[in-house]
């Protein structure tokens, strides 16, 4: 099928979208522009003229670049091949923050069998790797998100890189398909655990032969345990596996809350980097997992290196705090301080700038970027690479200074002409975050 490019303001199109993603048009940002190419094939289609090896790109039209990459699937029970379907209005909330991102989707439980979906997946972010220069995408820093069976995907994909069985051979190969970091929202984790766990009112026959899970595998979940093992996510946690935040309503129908419970003991057990969101009276949509009214109920537990936290009411499910989990899981930073002080002459001034992380996660490779207000213009850079267009300025680190711990800093200076008033730039920002300005 042939790639279509677009470009468009994210207006009435998101709003509509939303919904199908359970996002209440009062949670919409507002309107960005994008560029948008739809239906790229990364592997041909199996079967024939089906649409689970398509996906579509959504890339800001402003921005720094190389931009970290949002993959993004729709839970569907596996029943859909367009998963891809809503990515638009994820774009909507994460273009704006500098992020690219690629709905993608993979083949359904009809089209083919466990672990088609995984090899599918990964077949995707090898593609996108690959194509990173073409696509302006940072190939280092690549985050997943899914809701439901797309939150399994999720899972998978977080928790499995580098488990050569899952790899399988769909389109592109010989490329990482490892992720940074992931989102995932009320996934199923355990299979053969899911009946146990229902709720006291009721939920779905899991040990069905036609339950989703059970057609997803190609047998009667109980019937074969060695299989299902492999289609779980608990499968393949591990000490070393990317921090992954989940989140699941205490009142799940379809998929039971114990779910995540059994993920984030069994992520806690292997001293990995977890954080789960339990969220009181909400259900198996996005929309009530996000609920104001929900906010401050929530109780959040965080394991890190074998330690735990457990707070109620920290951490609100929002599209800022899912944007602040995952710029630190891809190591962008999540908050940070300017210093900028200048020696003026006739005409020219030296210029230095110090970038202070004031986060809890590294940074590990940044850009600084500011809007001179005069008319101010570099010639020489030290610590940097400095590139100035109009009056944008894109410093970047000088790769033995990528690395900003928690609490440390890194510097760099540069010479530059002026004409006329030479003000301080109103902002500075890091990796796309806004950082506060203090005395030199």
């Amino acid at each position: 099928m042939q790639a279509r490019t677009r470009t468009a303001m994210l207006v009435g199109v998101a709003m509509a979208v939303l919904a199908a993603v359970g996002v209440p048009a009062a949670f919409a940002p507002p309107a960005h522009a994008m560029q948008a190419i739809t239906d790229i094939a990364y592997a041909p289609a199996q079967p024939a003229g089906s649409r689970g090896h398509l996906l579509d790109l959504y890339q800001p039209t402003t921005g720094i670049t190389p931009r970290p990459l949002l993959i993004y699937h729709k839970g569907s029970a596996w029943t859909s091949d367009n998963g891809k379907a809503g990515a638009d209005a994820i774009a909507a909330i994460f273009n704006p923050l500098g992020f690219a991102v690629a709905g993608v989707s993979v083949r359904s439980s009809a089209q083919a069998v466990f672990p088609a979906q995984v090899h599918d997946i990964k077949a995707a972010i090898r593609w996108l790797r690959a194509n990173a220069a073409t696509y302006n995408l940072d190939p280092n820093r690549f985050a997943i998100m899914g809701d439901s069976s797309g939150g399994w995907l999720t899972e998978m994909a977080t928790l499995s890189g580098g488990v050569t069985a899952l790899e399988g051979t769909v389109g592109t190969t010989g490329v990482s398909s490892a992720v940074q970091v992931g989102v995932a929202f009320f996934s199923p984790t355990d299979f053969l655990q899911m009946n146990a766990q229902n709720l006291p009112t009721g939920g779905l026959d899991h040990n069905s032969p036609a339950s989703p899970e059970s057609l997803l595998v190609g047998c009667p979940i109980q019937t074969c345990p060695a299989t299902v093992a492999q289609a779980n996510p608990m499968t393949y946690v591990d000490a070393n596996d990317p921090p992954l935040m989940f989140l699941h309503g205490q009142a799940d129908f379809l998929v039971p809350h114990g779910q995540s419970v059994l993920l984030y003991n069994r992520i806690k057990a292997q001293c990995g980097d977890a954080t789960f969101v339990s969220v009181p009276n909400a259900d198996h949509m996005m929309v009530q997992i996000m609920d104001p009214a929900h906010h401050g109920l929530q109780t959040v537990r965080t394991t890190t290196d074998c330690g735990e936290s457990v707070g109620t009411g920290t951490l609100n499910p929002t599209w800022a705090n899912f944007a602040t989990f995952l710029r630190g899981g891809l190591k962008m930073g999540t908050s940070c301080e300017v210093a900028y002080a200048t020696g003026d002459w006739d005409g020219a001034f030296n210029g230095s700038v110090t970038i202070r992380n004031t986060g809890t996660t590294p940074i590990d490779g940044w850009a600084v970027t500011w809007t001179w207000p005069g008319d101010q213009k570099i010639t020489t850079a030290w610590n940097g690479t400095v590139v100035q267009t109009g009056n944008q300025v894109t410093a970047r680190d000088a790769t033995h200074n990528r690395y900003i711990g928690p609490g440390s800093s890194q510097s760099f200076g540069f010479s530059a002409t002026a004409t006329g008033t030479n003000a301080i730039p109103a902002e500075f920002k890091l990796n796309n975050i806004v950082c506060t300005r203090v005395s030199a």
